[in-house]
């Protein structure tokens, strides 16, 4: 399960939704569930069905789930296996950027969304992370080499998308759009907040041999960040845009 405190966050979600009795809803591109356990805590005895869906299980099995939340292997890049009006609402996180045809999504979630129902979509501008440290030019390496050097699983990779979601739904005349931002501002080095597990996220870059960065540049880029929070003067930041629209 994903250690990060998401309070923040959630506060920021949660504001932007009104569920209905009996309320059915998904997730797209769930991973963990972490947010489909979030909503049911949030909105209790609201939820009738919890749907989420991920290309893959591999996270599923430590989820600690039960009804009426339901787990299924789904490429979200293709036709979804939903019938028309299904859903109240259909949330999606840092999922977007992975699917190369975007506009085909958003036609998707419209058509499995009920006449009224809302879409939530939550995305990070990666190319707007930042770290503070004594090594500018190889902390903004580290940081935009993953932003924008595609992992295997993913069909498409966009490093703007969370300052293009708006657009992609707005443009169809397809929902009542709004958008906002919850940045993340920590000052802090430590296990589960967002800076520290991306740093350790970052890491794949040379492990998996991208040539984006050495195994060396990487430690001092982690060394960077010990010192800049023993020093006093770590920051980090990172943008969630989180678009809502209603179902015309």
């Amino acid at each position: 399960m994903n250690k990060t405190d998401y309070t923040l966050l959630n506060k920021a979600i949660f504001e932007k939704i009104t569920l209905p009795e009996n309320a059915v809803i998904a997730d797209l591109g769930c991973k963990d569930a972490t947010f489909l356990l979030a909503f049911q805590e949030a909105f209790p005895n609201k939820i009738k069905s919890a749907i989420g869906v991920d290309i893959t299980d591999r996270r599923f099995k430590d989820v600690k789930y039960k009804n009426p939340i339901k787990l299924k292997v789904m490429d979200c890049s293709k036709k979804l296996n939903f019938e028309d009006d299904t859903f109240d609402l259909v949330f999606s996180k840092d999922m977007f950027e992975c699917v190369s045809d975007k506009n085909f999504l958003v036609s998707e979630i419209h058509r499995i969304l009920k006449p009224g129902g809302a879409v939530i979509c939550v995305n990070c501008d990666w190319d707007s992370v930042a770290y503070n440290g004594e090594d500018k030019e190889l902390i903004s390496k580290a940081v935009h080499a993953y932003a924008v050097t595609k992992q295997p699983w993913m069909d498409d990779l966009d490093s703007w998308i969370g300052r293009r979601m708006y657009g992609f739904f707005n443009k169809t005349g397809l929902f009542e759009s709004e958008v906002s931002i919850c940045n993340i501002v920590e000052t802090e080095y430590k296990e589960g907040s967002f800076g520290y597990e991306l740093s350790k996220d970052i890491a794949w870059l040379y492990k998996e041999n991208t040539g984006a960065i050495s195994e060396n540049e990487y430690a001092e880029f982690i060394e960077n960040l010990k010192l800049a929070d023993k020093n006093g003067r770590y920051i980090f930041s990172k943008p969630y845009y989180v678009y809502k629209g209603i179902k015309k």
